[in-house]
């Protein structure tokens, strides 16, 4: 699974964090906890298991979105397509387990829609603030506990 290369919108962030990456995993991959540790995300209810076909739906910057997963492979890969008014998005993450035993965390983000190009400049910022926020929060759960 990958995102969409020709999207309006594209962007791809990393971080390592300093921790086992079963820990970062399970964080990050427990959807309905997101909102205990990801100040932007103030919803989130996944239907099922994690496992392919599973959707859940969340909030995140107060918009609604449903999202439905591509690809799940434990401790290294996970994908989601998701869908809100006006837009459509493809987010990747990648979990590598470095040798010094901390974790390589890799996320890419494609979007699509109206409202994308009606305002692709914001939109753009919103996106990259919003990725580096939630691998910051992520890094601080995961290095705390």
């Amino acid at each position: 699974m990958e995102i969409n290369q020709t999207a309006v919108l594209k962007t791809s962030k990393e971080i390592e964090i300093q921790a086992p990456v079963d820990k970062v995993w399970d964080i990050q991959t427990n959807i309905d906890a997101w909102p205990e540790w990801q100040p932007e995300i103030s919803e989130a209810k996944l239907d099922s298991s994690l496992k392919p076909d599973a959707s859940f739906v969340w909030k995140s910057g107060g918009f609604k979105l449903i999202s439905t997963i591509g690809k799940v492979s434990k401790n290294s890969f996970i994908g989601w397509t998701g869908k809100g008014f006006g837009a459509s998005s493809i987010h990747t993450w990648e979990f590598e387990r470095l040798e010094n035993g901390n974790t390589l965390v890799r996320t890419n983000e494609s979007m699509n829609g109206w409202l994308v190009k009606l305002l692709k400049g914001v939109m753009d910022k919103k996106l990259n603030d919003s990725l580096d926020i939630w691998l910051d929060s992520l890094k601080r759960v995961a290095e705390s506990s």
